[in-house]
């Protein structure tokens, strides 16, 4: 009967291209799941998720004339926000870093086109009512 070995962080288990990109695709992509329920609406609102960077958690904020008093937040919030994030997560994270980036893009999504031809002509009526 073989010894059970301990898991390695993917760093040391010596993966390499393709196996050290999907992992952090994956890790980031949980981060991304996790954001909104950690950070709470009113950093949510001016804040987004860009990447993680060996275990640092890289944020960015669009409004310049705020990142001063989110810096001095984010200091002071660190350690809950890290706790919630490692628990949704199950990542190990060491330190965030926010730095300034473009505002997220929202699109518009067009409104859903009818169906069928009844479904049309209902809506052509509707609209010229």
């Amino acid at each position: 009967m073989s010894a059970i070995r301990p898991m390695q962080p993917i760093a040391e288990a010596g993966l390499r291209g393709a196996e050290t990109a999907a992992a952090k695709l994956r890790a980031e992509a949980k981060i991304r799941r996790a954001w909104s329920l950690s950070v709470g609406p009113s950093l949510q609102r001016h804040t987004v998720f860009l990447r993680l960077v060996q275990g640092r958690l890289v944020i960015g904020a669009w409004d310049l004339a705020m990142i001063p008093s989110l810096r001095v937040s984010a200091e002071a919030t660190w350690p809950q926000l890290k706790e919630r994030l490692e628990r949704f997560t199950g990542l190990r994270l060491t330190r965030l870093e926010l730095v300034p980036t473009n505002p997220p893009e929202r699109s518009i999504p067009a409104p859903p086109k009818p169906k069928d031809a009844f479904t049309q002509v209902l809506a052509r009526l509707r609209d010229k009512a």
